[in-house]
């Protein structure tokens, strides 16, 4: 037994030796959830581990996708909607609204903006009194809701998704990653020995950036007005909602911000393109928020104090 224990010790002293003198790389995923491609990449000397996270990540991805994000109604719910919700509330609560769960009712009757489709003032203003986070409860497993409610996460799941990702890379004793979902970014430590520098994507042109961040450890999000929409007339409607009015807010382009929680990046920078221009610029300046701007116009408003920023003229 002991001639074993001596052979395994020194077995485990050789493979921590080897893993010293190896050289860190690069390794990378790529692929479908959330409606968006998810790519990845994950710096490590240890092969066995990467894979293993990378593993990891694309389950609870896969896990998440399947949750349903729409027209949740009353009764039973698991601890992932339970912490969603929960934490969705506390950011309507901070954005006064702007951010709210309780959307759906509205967003279901423009089709979740699948298909051009354009709602009568009168259904709209019907609607309105079934849109209230204030009235959201949840007791133990149970969410309570008012009849004619139902709420959407699809704002929040992403952002959970994401420090889901980051939790499992630092259980693992990652240092360094970087996981794109679509435009929405976590940041993991920094790029091996030199910062992460991403693309701010235009909001009007699919294919171009506007410029470029230069960001180590964080979360940046974006959100705007051409990610799912439709025309009619010459006039844009797509998928944030003012939830004070129902209808799609029309001052801001796109909305980024640069945060260190993954759920506040994606409530934050929609709550910031559904409030408009003024009230947007209130609450980053008000909040110390890091953030950036491009409205309807395409004129751009940089809020960026403790990161690198690169606007291309």
């Amino acid at each position: 037994m002991g001639s074993k224990r001596a052979i395994i010790v020194i077995a485990l002293l050789l493979l921590a030796a080897s893993l010293f003198f190896l050289t860190t790389k690069e390794f990378t995923f790529e692929d479908y959830y959330f409606d968006t491609y998810v790519r990845g990449k994950i710096y490590s000397k240890n092969p066995i581990l990467a894979k293993k996270v990378i593993n990891e990540i694309k389950e609870e991805f896969k896990r998440i996708d399947t949750l349903n994000v729409q027209g949740i109604k009353k009764g039973k719910i698991d601890t992932t909607y339970i912490t969603i919700i929960k934490k969705s509330l506390d950011f309507s609560k901070k954005t006064n609204g702007y951010f709210d769960i309780s959307i759906d009712p509205i967003l279901k009757k423009w089709n979740y903006f699948s298909r051009p489709t354009l709602p009568s003032k009168k259904e709209i203003k019907s609607l309105l009194p079934l849109v209230d986070y204030k009235k959201i409860e949840i007791k133990k497993d149970t969410l309570i809701i008012p009849g004619g409610f139902s709420l959407n996460i699809g704002g929040a799941a992403k952002g959970y998704a994401l420090n889901r990702a980051k939790s499992i890379l630092e259980k693992n004793k990652i240092n360094s990653a970087l996981i794109d979902a679509g435009g929405d970014v976590l940041l993991l430590g920094k790029k091996i020995d030199d910062d992460w520098v991403i693309g701010i994507r235009d909001p009007r042109d699919a294919n171009g950036i506007i410029g470029t961040l230069k960001v180590n450890d964080c979360f940046v999000f974006t959100s705007g007005d051409y990610e799912r929409y439709f025309m009619i007339e010459g006039k844009r409607y797509h998928h944030i909602v003012n939830p004070f009015t129902g209808y799609p807010s029309r001052e801001i382009a796109s909305a980024t911000v640069i945060v260190k929680d993954g759920l506040e990046g994606d409530c934050i920078s929609t709550a910031l393109v559904a409030m408009g221009l003024e009230k947007a610029r209130e609450y980053i300046k008000n909040n110390n928020l890091e953030a950036l701007l491009v409205d309807t116009s395409e004129n751009i408003y940089k809020f960026i104090y403790n990161n690198e920023i690169n606007i291309y003229e």
